[in-house]
């Protein structure tokens, strides 16, 4: 379990570095090819694209073709796709290379997340915690290296290093040895595991299944939104500089890699239906506080401690999901992490167009609403801890 965790956390360090690589060098890219900002929406979007079109292809190219085979070859596109844009080709091409590295970093997110998943049995929160400290320290590694690249006027290698890293990482992969998980990593064991342990969804697991689709398109909307708005909010409301307004998102990244830390140990003592009881009712007094917050430092700490509380919220509830739907972890894992990315591309581009027509305050009132939703949810969700998803009752294992 050692090897496969090191494995899993390097591969979450590197689609931590794909998730905001084009962001990071997005002036640069879009001064070298003349184009607007409108073109660098279109690259956020077609990344996103290609990630729900790799997350939803997962379970299918993991029984045709192995998982093995599948991790080796998410990294091989992505290493072709970022090498290929380090080149600067014609736009055109950028814009399918884009799609292609969103396609890469569904395929090893999702494919990752539900072999440790499988593979850590008692003790998935603290593994998958730690997966997503290392997602966090590549988001928070990438623009820092970009940034020092820009300045010597080398941006475009930011996309041949993380290139020649999934080049590395998939070749580690295709040839990694790992004791008694090997059987997950074989085709024939796959096959007949989705065989024996794919139950049919029932009316009522169906409809749990969905609010938790909702959970996670509004989770990923609400932290892209922060993510991608901090900055105006800090210049526009507070009057910060743009350094300092910038200092706001590394300070939300620092709070979610330190929180994520913790948040394994903290779920698996507290049980995962109260983590996240406690998360979610924490982080909607924090956004209310953040409403009234007129201060530039009061502001930082609102941001600080909403990173603290959001910090577990995404791994713990992936793995409630699959604690009430025992038996279709690649099946619900891919569903969820798919509609968090649909929520992550589309609803900031609707929080940009009411921050311009509407008013800035657009985008903390988009977060407190969501988080509202999302907290009903969660405790609406009660009811399937002793209630029958499948044709038999389920365990209450941890929920």
């Amino acid at each position: 379990m050692k090897r496969l965790l090191i494995m899993g956390c390097l591969s979450y360090l590197l689609t931590g570095c794909t998730h905001v690589i084009f962001g990071a060098v997005l002036p640069e890219l879009l001064s070298h090819y003349g184009h607007s900002y409108s073109g660098g929406g279109m690259l956020v979007f077609l990344q996103f694209g290609g990630f729900l079109l790799g997350v939803l292809a997962m379970p299918s190219l993991i029984r045709r073709i192995s998982r093995r085979s599948t991790i080796t070859l998410a990294f091989s596109l992505l290493f072709i796709a970022m090498l290929l844009i380090a080149l600067l080709p014609p736009w055109t091409l950028v814009i399918g290379l884009t799609f292609i590295a969103g396609i890469a970093f569904g395929l090893v997110e999702s494919s990752i997340s539900t072999f440790v998943l499988m593979a850590a049995k008692e003790k998935q929160a603290i593994a998958f915690s730690k997966l997503e400290v290392f997602f966090g320290l590549g988001a928070l590694f990438m623009p820092v290296v970009s940034s020092l690249l820009i300045a010597g006027g080398l941006w475009r290698y930011a996309f041949m290093l993380l290139g020649l890293s999934a080049l590395a990482t998939g070749l580690i992969w295709s040839k990694l040895s790992l004791g008694e998980h090997d059987e997950l990593l074989a085709h024939k064991a796959d096959r007949k595991q989705q065989a024996e342990q794919a139950p049919a969804l029932t009316r009522s697991s169906l409809i749990f299944l969905c609010l938790l689709m909702v959970v996670f398109f509004l989770y990923v909307g609400m932290e892209n939104t922060i993510v991608n708005f901090l900055p105006s909010i800090f210049k526009d409301q507070l009057n910060a500089s743009s350094s300092i307004s910038t200092l706001g998102v590394t300070a939300y990244w620092i709070a979610m890699v330190v929180g994520r830390l913790f948040a394994g140990v903290l779920a698996e003592k507290m049980t995962y239906y109260r983590y996240l009881i406690v998360s979610f009712a924490g982080s909607l007094l924090t956004v209310l506080l953040w409403l009234f917050s007129s201060n530039l430092w009061s502001s930082f700490a609102v941001i600080l401690i909403l990173g603290l509380f959001m910090s577990g919220m995404y791994a713990v509830a992936l793995i409630y999901a699959n604690q009430l739907l025992p038996g279709r972890t690649e099946q619900t894992t891919s569903t969820l992490i798919a509609a968090g990315g649909l929520g992550g591309s589309i609803l900031p581009l609707g929080v940009g167009w009411g921050m311009d027509h509407i008013d800035l305050g657009v985008s903390i009132w988009f977060v407190l609403i969501s988080m509202c939703v999302v907290f009903g949810i969660i405790l609406y969700s009660r009811k399937w801890r002793v209630s029958e998803l499948h044709s038999g009752s389920i365990r209450r294992t941890n929920a």
